[in-house]
């Protein structure tokens, strides 16, 4: 399964800021994406998840297009860069309500999260990104979209997550956006540079410095 982002064209009055973007995304496989501040990296994920309208794209899943990928049942879920969970709501709930089995979640993840009982806003803000970022990956959809998914999390955890992410990939397929680049490139199978409002595949950090995102 396959989704596939392309012809993206998006304009802030005269100001053209996407111009024939693309980004194809696998199941089974890591995408990673990369951008300066102000590249349209932000834009072009706006895009993908339906929070922007350019004046012109593609969406195709599998070969066909939709105009809303979450109106497909159980395609995507989507970790925006700020928390988006209720603080008063606790991690038992907020789990039963993604599909995820709260034992067998907990189980696997005890040594982070003490009990399910726990309010949201319980958590210390890194301890919150951590378990919204390994409830998304374990809910069942084909596609798991992370923006920022290490802000604010401890180096020790970043491993963990990054573990995380590559084990669930064997299921699923998953978008990492992130500042922390040399986590992005260690993990992506394809890696995306966006630029002057386009995109393009990079081999490694070579093309990230002939490209000018690296110096």
């Amino acid at each position: 399964m396959e989704i596939l982002l392309d012809s993206v064209f998006l304009t802030f009055g005269s100001k053209e800021v996407l111009r024939g973007a693309h980004l194809r995304l696998k199941k089974g496989k890591i995408t990673g994406m990369l951008g300066r501040n102000g590249a349209g990296k932000s834009c072009l994920l706006k895009v993908l998840t339906g929070q922007l309208y350019p004046e012109n794209l593609y969406i195709g899943v599998d070969g066909k297009f939709t105009k809303d990928l979450f109106s497909v049942p159980g395609l995507i879920n989507y970790l925006p860069q700020h928390t988006c969970h209720p603080n008063d709501m606790q991690l038992g709930r907020i789990l039963s309500l993604y599909g995820v089995d709260t034992p067998g979640f907990m189980t696997r993840h005890h040594h982070l999260f003490a009990d399910a009982g726990l309010r949201f806003d319980q958590l210390s803000g890194g301890t919150k990104r951590l378990f919204e970022v390994l409830l998304l990956l374990a809910a069942d959809t084909h596609f798991t979209l992370l923006d920022e998914p290490f802000t604010h999390i401890m180096p020790a955890h970043i491993a963990y997550v990054s573990d995380e992410i590559r084990r669930c990939s064997a299921r699923k397929g998953i978008l990492v956006t992130d500042h922390k680049y040399e986590h992005v490139l260690h993990l992506a199978d394809t890696l995306y540079l966006v630029f002057d409002g386009t995109s393009k595949i990079v081999e490694g950090r070579d093309d990230l410095v002939h490209y000018g995102y690296l110096r």
